[in-house]
């Protein structure tokens, strides 16, 4: 909405040709994950890919969460102090996907 239109261009062309990896790497980025299915529609992305991706992207975001859960279904477990330890593990995880796309990034710009 705010962008450039060269920058626009360049961000939907490297969508369109990396779709499948970008729709499911985005569904382990919170915000993202919401929001875009809005910009594959607009890009007119296959329906059938984008869906397979998303499919696969929110079931293994979603299984380390179940596996927590299931590993700690017999235990005694203080929840706040559990809901705490998985929030800091999934940010930790997060904050290092950033930092790798960032150095990746800052690779390729470089040549």
């Amino acid at each position: 909405m705010f962008l450039r239109h060269e920058t626009y261009l360049r961000f939907s062309g490297a969508y369109r040709r990396n779709q499948m990896q970008a729709s499911l790497l985005a569904q382990f980025v919170p915000t993202v994950r919401n929001y875009l299915p809005i910009a594959a529609g607009a890009l007119r992305l296959p329906a059938l890919s984008f869906a397979l991706a998303t499919l696969l992207g929110a079931m293994l975001w979603n299984a380390g969460f179940l596996l927590a859960g299931y590993a700690m279904r017999d235990g005694v477990h203080d929840l706040p102090t559990v809901a705490l330890r998985i929030m800091a593990v999934v940010l930790a995880l997060e904050v290092t996907f950033f930092i790798a796309l960032r150095a990746r990034w800052h690779r390729v710009a470089r040549g």
